[in-house]
């Protein structure tokens, strides 16, 4: 296909989808099942490439699924990237920690999230020997990503971080007090409950209050959504946020001296969920590690989503995506070579 203006148009956006896209997808489209542990099953979805050059590991954010980057992994695989997409646990199909409640997303430590995306992660690069390795990551799944990055430094040729939670905003209550919050209702053996003000899953979710810039790619994936129980969480455990506060900790602290893969990270211009600043310090302090780079690109007229905004955003966003792991590919090939 033509690489340039390839982005899905608004106008036609949802025949697209589903007369192009996702006949597409279905042909090169495998599930797979990994237990890292005896009894915990990850969901996890393979897509092959017609003719590699790469292969992408997707780490999704909070509350979504590997659905809801259907169009992502499109682009990927166009570009002749082969795309593994896990679910994190607690999300979509994958294992739960906390059963009877499919609206609450709970973990009981942020290094399982980094274990269950390494072992994905080096899977893939076992079953595409000779291909190098990416990852494009988005919120939640960034930070979880950036802590991946750190244990595993030459992994990864490169790494796209798009808003990636360094560290989550928490709904006009200063962080101290939300860790200090979420850290005593752990300790009273509340963990695995909402926090304060979250609830389960009601479907009321608009447009306007949503992540996205674009109404069609909002309302695309948000009818899947209401279909499918598995699909509906709704808010964090007090484990959840007293886990993110220490995924914080790690990596503004000691994960960033041990990034080692060159690193592209967007930054939305209208964020209402992770921390702008929290991510211009990491990647500042990246910069300094010696070891490798980072480089933060603003987007503008974005919300948290920028994977969700309008097309004549995403040419540029993907422009710059493209041309960023593609110079990895270049590297690689010339290694093997």
């Amino acid at each position: 296909m033509e690489k340039k203006n390839f982005v899905l148009s608004e106008e036609k956006y949802f025949e697209e989808m589903r007369q192009r896209v996702l006949p597409y997808l279905v042909q090169r489209r495998k599930e797979l099942w990994l237990e890292r542990e005896p009894g915990k099953r990850q969901y996890c979805v393979r897509y092959l490439a017609d003719e590699p050059v790469g292969t992408v590991v997707i780490s999704h954010g909070f509350t979504e699924t590997a659905e809801k980057y259907q169009e992502v992994v499109w682009y990927f695989l166009t570009h002749g990237y082969h795309v593994y997409v896990p679910e994190h646990c607690g999300h979509g199909y994958s294992y739960r920690l906390v059963e009877g409640d499919l609206s609450l997303v709970h973990v009981d430590h942020y290094e399982r999230y980094v274990a269950d995306l390494l072992a994905v992660a080096e899977r893939a690069a076992k079953e595409q020997k000779g291909l190098p390795l990416f990852l494009y990551a988005h919120s939640m799944g960034g930070g979880v990503g950036a802590a991946v990055l750190s244990r595993q430094p030459e992994l990864f040729a490169r790494a796209v971080l798009s808003s990636p939670m360094i560290r989550p905003l928490t709904a006009g209550v200063p962080w101290p007090l939300a860790k200090l919050l979420a850290g005593a209702l752990c300790g009273i053996g509340r963990a695995d409950r909402y926090v304060p003000g979250g609830h389960a899953f009601d479907g009321k979710e608009t447009f306007e209050d949503s992540a996205s810039t674009c109404r069609e790619r909002f309302e695309f994936y948000q009818k899947r959504r209401n279909e499918e129980p598995l699909y509906q969480m709704s808010a964090a455990s007090c484990g959840w946020l007293h886990e993110a506060a220490r995924l914080n900790r790690y990596l503004q602290t000691d994960g960033w001296r041990r990034v080692g893969t060159p690193l592209l990270i967007f930054q939305a211009e209208d964020d209402s969920f992770v921390w702008g600043s929290e991510q211009e310090r990491f990647a500042e302090k990246v910069n300094r590690n010696g070891r490798t780079s980072a480089r933060l690109v603003r987007v503008p007229e974005t919300k948290h989503e920028i994977f969700n905004s309008s097309s004549n955003v995403l040419e540029q966003y993907w422009q710059e995506i493209f041309e960023f792991i593609g110079s990895g590919t270049e590297r690689s090939n010339e290694k093997i070579n």
